[in-house]
């Protein structure tokens, strides 16, 4: 979120640049640790309620708990991929002024990046619900 809004804050393209190179990586390789993170305690999660076998029965994704938990999953993945995308263009176009099709895609991505973690989160306390 941090860098999404100096991206808006930050009108000037020299102010921009200075920003984003020398904090862009650094932050880059912390998503990272976020995402794995993630991604560690959903399986850890998912086993300790012992959902592996359940993700795929009929009846389990036919269920109101399991639209939910299968809504998360795709968005989860969705997250990772732009984040994937997101990071092979930054890592490709560090140091050297980026194309217009890599501005854009580095621009979308990043956008998807921050409005579906919001969705990660409102998924995320729905499904804690049926845990109570």
């Amino acid at each position: 979120m941090l860098l999404f809004g100096m991206g808006i804050y930050f009108k000037d393209p020299k102010a921009q640049t200075l920003i984003y190179s020398h904090i862009g990586p650094f932050y880059g390789y912390f998503q990272l640790i976020w995402i794995t993170l993630l991604v560690i305690t959903g399986l850890l999660l998912l086993n300790q309620h012992h959902l592996y076998n359940t993700l795929l029965d009929e009846s389990f994704r036919q269920s109101s708990f399991g639209i939910l938990l299968y809504k998360k999953l795709f968005i989860v993945l969705i997250v990772i991929i732009a984040t994937a995308i997101h990071m092979y263009i930054s890592l490709k176009a560090h140091g050297r002024e980026r194309t217009n099709k890599e501005k854009m895609i580095s621009r979308v991505s990043s956008l998807i990046i921050f409005l579906f973690n919001f969705s990660i989160v409102w998924y995320a306390i729905a499904v804690s619900k049926y845990f109570v």
